[in-house]
């Protein structure tokens, strides 16, 4: 779950999760390893030496010993190890472990495999068949659950912190479905036809398919022809077997489907309606690609409060607005019935999961149109007398929701201006005196529609009020708009002065603008003056610009600042602007972060080392030197420092009570599968960290996410440098406690509960728990009072 403003269902997976960049390397050495050591032998040694070698990220320090070792725990250990770390260098261990008898290890090598096959494409998915098939010819096989008691007695407690076994409660890892998927991510010439091959097979194995087939489209764009067909045919049922609603879930993972099949995909996802069930939403997913046809099915979803679920109602409301100008005709139309009444009473039933499908539906709405008359009762809806902080907030969102669509381009319109009613009156200003509105809420909606027209004139004056001070959020998205408008006068000083902030999320925002835009940092000779009249001569030569000697200063010190090298978001967005502006001085500073031990990091330093050479650099042995160049020698890359948790760890799970504004809501951090994350979490819920927190990213129907030190969804507590990524082959299903990440490797205090099934998650983020109470019925800017924790 990406930690800042990314597009949340269209997240690019290889980007924003755990597996994004693969350390490379060599291989162990096979012929070095010594015999296999005896089981139990020296186990709870050798699982705590395979988890520091796996949050190290050092790949050499799995022996093929440890493969072959008669105790289960450690094979487990090592195969979980190799997946983690993922690239070159874990390939060899992991088609070894592909070869294991033991389920589990099974899970592991092939989940590795799925993330580390790019120009192995063909030999992966081949290896990942056969073994598929080994597995059904061998009923004997060992298919021990991961929650299973550990193999041997020696590593007793130890094997569940330090990754051999597993607690009672740990989700299980599937072989079957690790393979399928990874026959899916690496996206081979065979990977298509044998997925839809499997879609024949035993139910089990056709979900699991259908799920490969949804990552194969998200790799590929595409599906053929006659694959949707399969599927399609799959979701129907027929008289011999019932219908598989999974199959629906590739179809709603593309942008566009072939005109061919669109009238069957409305026929069959709207029959799967009628069953309730957690694949259901793939239903409604799918529909959002069946075209106009299915607009009345979608709004009947929408509208139908009590018969399909919140997230179902949210999701029809964003498949709604996909389909264009029919589609926001029927949210205009389904507005009016969701509209809530005036009536205080009425307004306490705000705070339920049942709001996020309303906000759903109005932010899905692209203009006022024929929604004129709702969206006035919204943006007038009183406050109720008295009213807690919690229906305040919810009015706010909705006042603001419809004032931003009926303001249009006019910022300075009153509605908008005084949407949020939970900013306290200050009796000195009035909302139309030029000073921007108090309330974080009123005050994005005002940025958005400054956004809307040239920011020039009153408008800049506007602009540059939201984007130099007062509310964080809105600062960052004013910032944000810079590299969008190029008329916006002054734009080097305002970044420079973002960039020399305390918070790294706005230090991020500036830093992302210059490298989508660096000329956005930069000055032409005289500008601001009166140029001079150039002669005829060079009238159409090009103007030369320079960087902004403000802006230089501040990325140059943020290269140096201590703690950002521990934050891998902040700093690599620091590195993409210095190497869009070319900055020389940056170079040495680069090659020291060449040679970090986050992979992310290396990755851009090698890319903006190359902007500044004129070639291609690669940094992936830790050291800066050109890519793919003939007789450079293999080198490991840098491992990083065991992390301070990891001489403390987690054993039991812990629960966490917490306190907010919805109401006790829990969860259930379980250190089996991420021990050493799940012991940074607990620790800082018994540090008080999270008391006073703001819940800053709620998506209907999707996740809510907390645990941001500015309540803006980026950066991390000081001193704690970001969590080695603890993936693992773990279903995203409704209520699972995950890590959010902006990257390989960027986890730190932020997590996220799931409100439904969402499958492309699967894998890409580490999965630390179970959560229970209406996590959906949170809205951004709720406030966690306080956390308790009891194990």
């Amino acid at each position: 779950m990406p930690r800042r403003r990314s597009s949340l269902l269209a997240l690019p997976l290889s980007l924003a999760a755990c597996t994004g960049q693969p350390a490379p390397g060599p291989a162990p050495d096979a012929g070095s390893a010594a015999a296999a050591p005896a089981a139990g032998a020296g186990a709870p040694e050798r699982l705590g030496a395979l988890l520091a070698a796996e949050q190290r990220r050092a790949a050499l320090e799995v022996s093929p010993a440890d493969q072959q070792s008669r105790d289960v725990d450690v094979r487990r250990a090592a195969a979980r190890a190799l997946a983690r770390i993922g690239g070159d260098a874990a390939r060899p261990g992991l088609m070894r472990a592909l070869a294991d008898e033991d389920d589990e290890v099974i899970a592991w090598a092939a989940y590795g495999l799925g993330f580390s096959c790019k120009e192995h494409e063909n030999e992966t998915v081949s290896a990942l068949v056969a073994r598929a098939l080994a597995r059904d010819a061998s009923p004997g096989l060992s298919s021990a659950p991961s929650g299973a008691a550990p193999a041997s007695a020696a590593s007793g407690g130890a094997a569940a912190a330090s990754g051999g076994g597993a607690s009672p409660g740990a989700p299980r890892l599937d072989a079957g479905g690790a393979l399928a998927r990874a026959i899916g991510r690496c996206g081979a010439e065979a990977s298509e036809p044998t997925l839809v091959a499997w879609l024949d097979g035993p139910r089990e194995r056709a979900i699991h398919a259908a799920y490969a087939l949804g990552d194969l489209a998200a790799l590929k764009l595409k599906l053929r022809e006659e694959t949707l067909v399969a599927l399609l045919n799959l979701a129907s049922g027929s008289a011999a077997s019932p219908p598989v609603p999974e199959a629906l879930y590739p179809i709603g993972r593309l942008e566009h489907v072939p005109l061919t099949v669109i009238p069957r995909i409305r026929d069959v996802a709207a029959a799967r309606l009628a069953e309730a069930g957690g694949a259901r939403l793939f239903a409604v997913r799918a529909l959002g690609r069946a075209g106009e046809a299915a607009v009345g099915e979608l709004a009947r979803v929408l509208t139908s409060r009590g018969v399909f679920a919140a997230s179902e109602r949210a999701e029809a409301a964003r498949a709604l607005k996909r389909l264009g100008a029919p589609g926001q005709r029927a949210l205009a139309d389904a507005l009016a019935s969701l509209v809530p009444s005036a009536d205080p009473i009425a307004l306490t039933g705000l705070v339920g999961e049942d709001f996020g499908a309303l906000l759903t539906a109005l932010d899905a709405l692209a203009s006022a149109g024929a929604a004129r008359k709702p969206l006035r009762e919204l943006a007038a809806l009183p406050p109720p007398p008295s009213a807690p902080a919690a229906i305040l907030r919810r009015v706010a969102w909705l006042r603001c929701g419809a004032a931003r669509l009926l303001a249009g381009e006019n910022h300075r319109d009153p509605l908008l201006l005084g949407c949020d009613v939970t900013a306290p009156d200050d009796p000195g200003s009035k909302p139309d005196a030029g000073a921007p509105v108090r309330g974080s809420i009123g005050a994005r909606a005002v940025v958005e529609v400054i956004g809307r027209a040239a920011i020039t004139g009153a408008r800049l004056a506007a602009f540059r009020a939201y984007a130099e001070a007062g509310d964080l959020r809105a600062r960052e998205a004013a910032i944000e708009l810079i590299a969008s408008h190029e008329e916006i006068a002054g734009a080097p000083d305002l970044l420079a002065k973002a960039l020399s902030a305390e918070e790294p999320g706005l230090v991020a925002a500036a830093a992302e603008v210059i490298a989508r835009q660096p000329q956005r940092a930069s000055e032409a000779p005289g500008q601001g003056k009166r140029k001079r009249k150039r002669k005829r001569d060079d009238r159409d030569a090009p103007a030369a610009v320079v960087t902004s000697p403000a802006v230089e200063g501040a990325l140059l010190s943020l290269l140096d600042r201590p703690g950002a090298r521990d934050d891998p978001e902040l700093i690599g967005a620091v590195i993409d602007a210095a190497g869009a502006l070319a900055l020389k001085p940056a170079e040495p500073r680069l090659e020291e972060l060449c040679r970090s031990s986050y992979p992310t990091t290396r990755a851009h330093a090698g890319t903006a080392l190359g902007v500044l050479r004129g070639r291609k650099v690669a940094c992936d042995a830790g050291l800066p030197g050109d890519a793919g160049a003939a007789g450079r020698p293999v080198v490991a890359p840098p491992a990083g420092e065991l992390p301070a948790e990891a001489s403390a760890l987690v054993r039991e799970p812990a629960v966490l009570t917490f306190d907010t504004d919805a109401g006790e809501l829990t969860m259930t951090l379980d250190p089996a599968l991420a021990p050493v994350a799940v012991t940074r979490f607990v620790d800082l819920a018994r540090s008080g960290y999270y008391d006073g927190k703001i819940v800053h990213r709620v998506v209907p129907g999707f996740v809510t996410q907390f645990g941001a030190p500015f309540g803006d969804g980026a950066g991390g507590p000081p001193g704690r440098p970001a969590l080695r990524c603890e993936t693992s082959p773990v279903p995203f299903e409704p209520l699972r406690v995950g890590v959010a990440l902006a990257g390989r490797d960027t986890g730190s205090s932020q997590l996220f509960v799931m409100h439904a099934r969402a499958p492309h998650l699967d894998g890409q983020y580490a999965a630390v728990g179970v959560a229970a109470g209406p996590w959906a019925a949170l809205v951004d800017g709720d406030v966690i009072r306080s956390v308790k924790v009891r194990n």
